[in-house]
């Protein structure tokens, strides 16, 4: 008597059986979780090669400090790593979504395999960061916002220029005005953080010369509030232009709040999405992990025999 190999796709083609509707069940959402990764995958990379190419963000850059331990020939700004990490996370994601698919489509073992070893790091590594933001965030801080204060001491120039007093204002200047004023804060912890602003072009040109004490600001002009949430002072009325002047003269008026603070106090206000999103994330990873397993475990025993 010989036996002779036969697998299951044969056996289904032939009308002898399949998988069971549990197995069934767990290869279709197998292939609609990975339809997700792979999209949202597509996206982040997308997303990620814009922000890095885009020339509007590459204003953005220049305001967070450069990361001079990178060992390359030139600092990567925080924005720049960000979106490198974007990458890099939605290259795995397509990788993941793919093997997924195919894997879960097709039954290919190597596939299965490669999914569930990538899953399971991904979810280590997950844990491993949430314990470690946990236990170390006010490290982060401690060790971000002197490099932030730093950066601001000596680059930043001011504003102005843009009417044509002065040099035109940099990137840096203008990020730092832009945030500054949408947030309604004033430098990194506070307002002190100006003090010491080496490169900051400090000249009021609407400075009334009977009164020498006006003709240098203390504070930016988008460090105080704009009448009738005007956001540029070449058209204020002149009245509402000294108004704006002598807050940034004199102090009265001009915002407290770090902007530091002021972008915490926004992402906070999404934490609790923020919180659920990854919630659901690592559920749906270890629902997928889970299943990845049923499936290899099946796939061993994929081959049987029968008797001629």
């Amino acid at each position: 008597m010989k036996k002779e190999k036969i697998t299951y796709k044969e056996i289904f083609i032939m009308g002898h059986g399949g998988m069971s509707c549990g197995m069934k069940t767990a290869r279709c959402l197998m292939v609609l979780f990975n339809i997700v990764f792979f999209l949202i995958g597509a996206v982040l990379l997308a997303l990620g090669i814009y922000v890095m190419v885009d020339p509007r963000f590459q204003k953005l850059k220049e305001i967070l400090p450069l990361n001079t331990n990178a060992g390359l020939e030139r600092g990567l700004s925080y924005l720049e790593m960000m979106a490198i990490v974007v990458i890099i996370l939605g290259s795995v994601l397509l990788i993941i979504g793919f093997l997924g698919c195919c894997g879960a489509m097709k039954q290919v073992k190597l596939f299965l395999t490669c999914y569930a070893i990538i899953v399971a790091l991904i979810i280590i590594f997950e844990v491993a960061i949430t314990i470690y933001f946990v236990v170390f965030q006010s490290n982060f801080k401690e060790s971000f916002v002197p490099k932030l204060k730093d950066s601001l001491r000596d680059n930043y120039q001011g504003p102005l220029g843009v009417a044509g007093y002065g040099p035109k204002p940099t990137a840096y200047s203008l990020a730092w005005d832009f945030i500054m004023y949408n947030l309604k804060c004033c430098g990194v912890e506070n307002n002190a953080d100006f003090n010491g602003a080496v490169q900051w072009n400090r000249s009021n040109p609407w400075a009334d010369p009977l009164v020498p004490q006006s003709a240098l600001f203390r504070y930016p002009l988008t460090c105080c509030p704009f009448p009738n949430g005007q956001s540029n002072w070449n058209s204020l009325p002149v009245d509402q232009l000294n108004e704006v002047a002598q807050c940034a003269v004199s102090g009265t008026g001009v915002y407290e709040t770090g902007c530091y603070n002021k972008v915490v106090e926004v992402l906070n206000s999404a934490k609790t999405w923020v919180i659920v999103g990854a919630v659901i994330i690592l559920v749906i990873e270890l629902i997928t992990f889970i299943f990845t397993l049923a499936l290899c475990c099946r796939h061993k025993k994929d081959t049987i025999y029968y008797s001629s």
